[in-house]
């Protein structure tokens, strides 16, 4: 079983990882969607996010896009990103899980965290 996390606004993926209003955790078995689970997104906060999507247990993130701190943070914690994502979130969910999805864009310089850039 993976575990894909979506940065949602209902059930759309968000533009922005930090920014959106829902992670929608989708649980995949053989390609295919077995459970979905919505997580209230607790308030943008540089460096934390990631933290959240690594204690639900996500196995990847999709999202519009990200600053490049969560994404550094996210390749520390052995989590792939995939941006450049969007239309509806089980969609792009389905589309990972089925090796059909991949990263498209750049990330963006918009946050950083104090405790990523001196430790």
């Amino acid at each position: 079983m993976k575990r894909i996390a979506v940065a949602a606004e209902k059930d759309v993926v968000s533009s922005h990882f930090g920014l959106c209003e829902d992670f929608l955790i989708f649980n995949t078995e053989e390609g295919k969607i077995c459970k979905i689970e919505r997580v209230a997104n607790p308030g943008h906060k540089p460096c934390e996010l990631p933290e959240l999507i690594h204690d639900l247990h996500a196995d990847a993130i999709i999202t519009g896009n990200m600053g490049k701190t969560a994404a550094s943070r996210f390749t520390l914690m052995h989590i792939p990103y995939v941006i450049g994502a969007s239309g509806e979130a089980r969609a792009a969910a389905l589309a990972y899980a089925n090796g059909k999805l991949k990263s498209d864009g750049d990330l963006c310089d918009a946050w950083s965290c104090e405790f990523f850039d001196h430790h």
